[in-house]
């Protein structure tokens, strides 16, 4: 329909070596398999699921499930993820589609592997439709489901604005892939039509569905994850709340984006939690922005938002080892690699760097952000990293322990825009600076430059 942003084939990612993914006859329902992208709208994943389900005359049936085991599951990301399964219900529950959310509450000391709800549905079902996403747990996942089940199971790109399958190759630096994003922005940042379906009707489910109520606290407490963790100061999960930050921001933070680079002033959007569990859409942030303007910041926040949120996925779908140090480019690994040797003024304990007892007052606060917020402001996120390069023995353990206190601690961790943040820190999407110790031609950030950015000082308090 004109004047929406198209579901084209650039969106689908089928089963490596087929070019089609048939229906299969008989089959009950099209099942959504909601994986990353936790709304009822402005999704690709769902709306080409009640496509499918419309042509077959069945109806469509969303399942979401959260496990005790994926990586760094704990009681803060648990409870953002039940807020937002919340507002689901009630979401789903306003266009009449049956959402399945399941809990997997087991007891510590239970044994064993539980059947998998997941796959008991995905053999009823005609066709899977799931959440494409290029890094964590959810490329191992796709592969397991399809290795398992006879269905066929395709995957959308709902995360980007630009489909991911548009760009053809890598790119190194954000100024190559700027054009190739700006270029075609008009026929793609539009709004996301709204498909219903035509077919409702209850499915029998092979498990008791979990509707969180007002404890989510006590459902969190029950499950058998890190209880270490505490749920994030200040945020909650969920598309309500993140349309009231939106909403906020637009009218408080926006005017005054290009102040964004002090973190003592509240003018970043700070949708970066919502958009990677999928509460709110990359399409309406930035749609929401431009109608809102004023025209320079509007400029500087679209190429804060789709550039660097779009190289970072376009990193992590061409370079399968964005975990490791093989992803550091040649040039900067082997500048690291060639001042291991130098005299550093500390080396730091895993244990200091998470509890943020170092001899940096600057840096422990904003571990302090991470261990008690579970969001930190970006600059300061890259002076963060920048610092443990110099307090680590070389490049491969200072990559673990970011990795690590990125994904324990922050609510947007384990994403592309985590790997490609990191990797910065490391030369990636970079060039090479002056030589200096320990760092080589690897671009140097320290709290003596923060000094002349920001109040160091009154940051230090905020956090004290």
């Amino acid at each position: 329909m004109p004047g929406y942003a198209p579901l084209t084939d650039d969106r689908l990612w089928l089963p490596r070596g087929t070019t089609h993914a048939a229906p299969r006859p008989g089959g009950e329902f099209v099942l959504y398999w909601m994986q990353v992208t936790h709304r009822a709208h402005d999704n690709f994943a769902l709306n080409h699921a009640i496509e499918q389900a419309n042509t077959l005359g069945v109806p469509v049936l969303v399942y979401h499930g959260l496990r005790h085991d994926y990586p760094w599951a704990s009681d803060r990301l648990h409870t953002f993820i039940l807020q937002g399964v919340r507002d689901l219900m009630a979401a789903f529950a306003a266009r009449g589609i049956q959402y399945a959310f399941y809990l997997d509450d087991r007891d510590p000391g239970e044994t064993g592997e539980r059947p998998s709800p997941l796959v008991a549905l995905a053999e009823r079902a005609a066709l899977v439709v799931t959440d494409w996403f290029p890094t964590f747990i959810m490329p191992r996942q796709l592969k397991a489901l399809r290795e398992r089940v006879g269905v066929p199971v395709v995957a959308v790109d709902s995360a980007l604005v630009i489909p991911a399958k548009r760009l053809t190759k890598s790119y190194s630096a954000a100024r190559w892939i700027r054009p190739d994003l700006m270029g075609p922005l008009g026929d793609w940042l539009l709004p996301i039509e709204t498909v219903e379906p035509e077919v409702r009707r209850p499915i029998d489910l092979p498990f008791a569905v979990t509707e969180p109520g007002e404890d989510i606290a006590a459902l969190v407490a029950a499950c058998d994850i890190d209880h270490d963790v505490p749920p994030a100061r200040g945020w909650t999960g969920g598309t309500r709340a993140a349309q009231a930050r939106l909403d906020w921001w637009l009218e408080h933070g926006l005017p005054r984006y290009l102040e964004r680079n002090d973190p003592n002033v509240d003018v970043t959007s700070r949708m970066s939690p919502w958009l990677h569990f999928g509460h709110v859409s990359v399409h309406e942030v930035l749609l929401a922005a431009r109608e809102a303007g004023p025209a320079e910041p509007w400029k500087k926040f679209l190429d804060e938002t789709l550039t660097w949120r779009e190289l970072a996925f376009n990193f992590c779908r061409f370079q399968p080892k964005h975990r490791t140090v093989e992803a550091i480019p040649d040039w900067a690994r082997t500048e690291l690699a060639d001042h291991e040797d130098d005299p550093r003024e500390a080396i730091y304990s895993d244990e200091q760097l998470e509890r943020g007892e170092t001899d940096d007052e600057l840096w422990n606060a904003c571990q302090q952000a991470y261990l008690r917020d579970g969001w930190m402001h970006n600059y300061l996120r890259m002076l963060w990293g920048k610092s443990v390069i110099g307090w680590t023995e070389n490049a491969a353990r200072a990559l673990r322990i970011l990795e690590h206190l990125n994904n324990k601690y922050a609510l947007d961790g384990r994403d592309p825009n985590s790997y490609g943040g990191i990797l910065w820190c490391f030369g990636r999407f970079d060039r090479p600076f002056f030589r200096r110790p320990i760092y080589g031609t690897v671009r140097y950030m320290s709290t003596n430059a923060a000094r002349k950015k920001f109040d160091v000082p009154a940051y230090i308090r905020s956090m004290a």
